[in-house]
């Protein structure tokens, strides 16, 4: 299960480098080298730089906050602020460009003083906006298991609280942080209905472009190489910054830092810096959406959409606890391979949907053109195309792109469970599979189906996979919301843009409550 995990998350990735390096095509590359694709690298380094140094901002900030200070509503913030994970970007960007533009209520207001939320700076807000919990979580772990040690250090010498935590604190929290701003760039760059809306192209606009424009599969398999390598290298240098940065406390013995008790105006700016993301990115867009679809009609076919939607990622997360699960228990048992597949499995979460998506699309044409001479001659016609035109491929994809994001949660639930466990139950006559299922699966249930919530939700606004994938006139939520809205019906688009994260916000509470009772170190919270 571990080796097929990782199978289904790396060959796209080898399918497009093989199409790449060896396919025959037309002088669309050429030409977009010479036009075009400048433009779609610059804007992809900026709208990423705009997102990753927003999250950062907010997450680290909000992260100290919940950490080090106590205040009114500290707990109840301490998962809540991970709910704007439930948001699309793109349905942000919806909301935020019919609230801001020309004639919009905040221009009303303002006098035409608020900016127009366009762009790439637009885009990266919004990315900023709604991935900051990625950052935001590291964060808060990383600051509530420092020790107070270096910390009153620094202020025994003289130093003021924030000189202490800019040499101190924020330093030994810099691997933690780097992770989560290399996920909220990687996110960034994998993103197509935010730019495209927001007016910012970015590498993933050419790569459709390319595929549906063109028509030519080569030349999207090579943009999709150069999205995979800037994928490779963001995430090299942050496991650069993680070995370089490695902090261990002189005793041995972990000191937890006081918190800072925040009382009167204090606390209230404490409590308004935790609102504030939570407006911005979840609570104005929803209502103003909702405020839309109220006024609208429902779009045809939206319940077949939703249908649609929920059976995609309720297929896809079953699938992606499953083989989570058994890469975690693979790397419990040690071994040269099941490492080499968790990290073969990790390759499919640093590439964006658009990029899957050729992938599979390489893949399954491959397999249908080595089909159809066997079928043929068996019985004199062509095999019907019956892998790349279906749903199947779109789960293949999703997994391809999403089942490594299952692979942590169940492994740090699994490394939860004492080996001793194991040998008591096996004393005790237990069979490999009674252990499993009567001692092991009672505690890393929570953990296995937070993995599998996390994909669901991934699932649910994946956009780019779908488009080039979905099969013909097989619409889901995040599709009708896009048609509509680059067709300027934003009327139309809100209530399956709204329809997204309401469905998404119900497990997203389960993950946020559950990562908050796991938090390390013990006893801390």
């Amino acid at each position: 299960m571990a080796i097929l995990a990782a199978l289904v998350c790396a060959a796209p990735v080898f399918a497009v480098a093989w199409i790449a390096l060896t396919g025959q095509s037309d002088d669309y590359l050429l030409h977009l080298a010479r036009t075009r694709l400048p433009v779609y690298l610059a804007y992809s380094v900026y709208v990423g730089l705009v997102a990753a140094g927003g999250a950062a901002l907010i997450g680290t900030g909000l992260g100290w906050l919940i950490a080090r200070a106590d205040f009114p509503g500290r707990k109840l913030f301490s998962w809540v602020l991970i709910l704007p994970l439930a948001v699309p970007a793109y349905v942000a960007a919806y909301a935020w460009l019919d609230l801001s533009q020309a004639g919009g209520p905040l221009q009303a207001w303002t006098g035409g003083l608020f900016p127009t939320v366009r762009g790439g700076w637009g885009a990266g807000l919004m990315f900023a906006l709604v991935l900051y919990p990625y950052i935001f979580l590291l964060a808060r772990d990383a600051f509530t298991g420092q020790s107070a040690d270096a910390y009153n250090a620094a202020r025994t010498l003289g130093a003021g609280p924030v000189t202490a935590f800019w040499r101190t604190s924020l330093p030994m929290a810099r691997p933690a942080l780097a992770a989560g701003v290399a996920l909220v760039m990687m996110e960034s760059l994998a993103d197509y209905g935010t730019v495209s809306y927001l007016g910012a192209p970015t590498l993933s606009i050419g790569l459709i472009r390319a595929w549906s424009g063109a028509g030519s599969l080569v030349d999207a398999a090579r943009l999709s190489l150069i999205l995979v390598a800037i994928a490779l290298v963001v995430f090299s240098l942050e496991r650069m910054q993680r070995r370089r940065a490695r902090t261990t406390a002189a005793s041995g013995k972990h000191k937890p830092a006081p918190r800072l008790v925040l009382t009167g105006w204090q606390s209230g700016l404490a409590v308004l810096a935790c609102l504030t993301p939570l407006m911005l990115g979840l609570v104005i867009p929803l209502a103003r959406l909702a405020w839309l679809a109220l006024n609208e009609l429902a779009a045809p076919g939206l319940i077949a959409a939703a249908f649609h939607s929920l059976t995609l990622a309720s297929i896809s997360a079953l699938c992606a606890a499953l083989l989570g699960m058994a890469t975690a228990y693979a790397l419990r048992g040690g071994g040269f391979m099941a490492t080499a597949s968790a990290r073969a499995a990790g390759l499919g979460y640093a590439v964006p949907g658009a990029v899957a998506a050729v992938g599979v699309i390489a893949i399954l044409s491959g397999t249908q053109g080595l089909i159809d001479p066997a079928w043929e001659a068996l019985t004199g016609s062509v095999f019907p195309i019956l892998l790349t035109g279906g749903a199947a491929a779109l789960i293949f994809a999703y997994l391809s792109r999403f089942a490594a994001a299952a692979i942590g949660p169940s492994e740090a639930a699994l490394g939860r469970v004492t080996p001793a466990l194991d040998g008591a139950a096996r004393t005790l006559g237990a069979s490999a599979r009674e252990t499993l299922w009567r001692v092991h699966w009672p505690l890393i249930a929570a953990g296995v189906c937070s993995a599998g919530l996390l994909v669901f939700v991934e699932v649910l606004k994946e956009l780019p996979a779908t488009m080039i994938l979905r099969p013909f006139n097989y619409d889901t939520l995040a599709i009708i919301a896009h048609n509509y809205a680059a067709d300027e019906r934003l009327g139309e688009a809100a209530l399956p843009s709204l329809l997204i994260p309401m469905v998404a916000l119900i497990p997203m509470i389960f993950v946020a409550r559950y990562l908050s009772r796991t938090r390390t170190p013990s006893g801390t919270g």
